[in-house]
């Protein structure tokens, strides 16, 4: 597997998933696709402010300069990175996406396949998103003791421990972690999306299958969609719609018009009292994940938006310059 990839300029949410959220007609060549950016200036209240009133260009929103960037030689004309390991998500994700939404129109359609890929990418931009690195490296501190045991995969990932990184000290300054943490970071994401064995699939896709398949948790997936009012993208990439101590649910942006919402709840935590041992145990091994769509509901709408303001780091986007439900 060979890592090599000149692209200096690496965007931690795809260029693609920020297209869906486009505030203009985009062109055949994507090159002047714009998308609205605001700081946040009071999360309480919910408050933000627009950096501009043109939008920001998509080819330089939501990326640093060689953030994945885990080797490059002296000459610095080369790079190795992680790009064209996240490029096997990356392409796919408009048409997962568009076609989601294309089957919510026939009531009843399958779409456990979407919503499973759909998973998967999204999880993965939380693991590579700079602003979560201290979260990823608390919530999958054994992947920090694992190595590939395939030779080529193993060569890449002493590459990623060991390689030259000029630009580690900025970085870490911007995002305030530790040299040590920043590498760490990289190592993480190398397991997670590289095999760690010949004909394995990666960490990603493995606990996307479990999480999603796992008998123990009842899973609900909501896509909510709109028409006349927009959806905000966060710049961590998602955020938290229920208590932690009560479920594992996480909000990720669609497009412009729609959100997802997966929630996974402990089954033996609900149904206490309610149901009969035997009955828990047919639930289980029948259980399926349970799929919602909800058109128009502007409320959803106007707390998901409030949701993500509280919880990025400190921007968001949208495809509109006037964001429903904020200050």
């Amino acid at each position: 597997m060979d890592l090599k990839n000149k692209t200096k300029n690496q965007h931690f949410l795809s260029q693609s998933e920020q297209r869906l959220n486009a505030s203009n007609p985009i062109p055949s060549d994507h090159k002047n696709a714009r998308i609205f950016e605001f700081n946040v200036i009071d999360r309480e209240n919910f408050k933000i402010e627009p950096c501009s009133k043109k939008g920001r260009p998509i080819r330089k929103s939501l990326s640093f300069i060689d953030l994945f960037s885990f080797d490059i030689p002296s000459n610095g004309d080369d790079r190795y990175n992680f790009e064209d390991l996240f490029k096997t998500y990356e392409h796919k994700v408009r048409d997962i996406t568009l076609n989601l939404l294309s089957k919510l129109k026939t009531p009843g359609t399958d779409v456990a396949s979407e919503i499973q890929s759909i998973f998967a990418i999204k999880y993965m931009n939380l693991v590579r998103n700079p602003y979560s690195a201290k979260e990823v490296l608390n919530t999958l501190p054994h992947l920090r003791n694992l190595k590939p045991t395939d030779n080529s995969h193993l060569a890449n990932f002493e590459r990623v421990l060991n390689g030259s990184k000029p630009q580690q000290k900025y970085l870490c300054e911007l995002l305030n972690i530790s040299k040590e943490d920043y590498t760490d970071w990289l190592g993480i994401i190398f397991i997670a999306l590289a095999p760690l064995a010949k004909n394995e699939s990666n960490f990603i896709n493995t606990m996307t299958e479990h999480l999603l398949s796992n008998k123990n948790y009842y899973v609900a997936v909501i896509i909510y969609t709109f028409e006349d009012h927009s959806c905000l993208l966060s710049d961590r990439g998602f955020s938290t719609p229920l208590p932690e101590n009560d479920h594992l649910s996480f909000d990720f942006n669609l497009t412009s018009k729609s959100f997802i919402r997966y929630i996974f709840t402990d089954i033996d935590s609900i149904v206490p009292g309610r149901m009969t041992e035997e009955e828990i145990e047919n639930f289980k091994a029948t259980k399926e994940i349970k799929s919602f769509h909800i058109h128009n509901d502007i409320q959803s709408l106007s707390i998901y938006n409030k949701h993500v303001v509280s919880q990025c780091n400190s921007k968001v986007f949208c495809s509109d310059p006037i964001c429903f439900g904020l200050d």
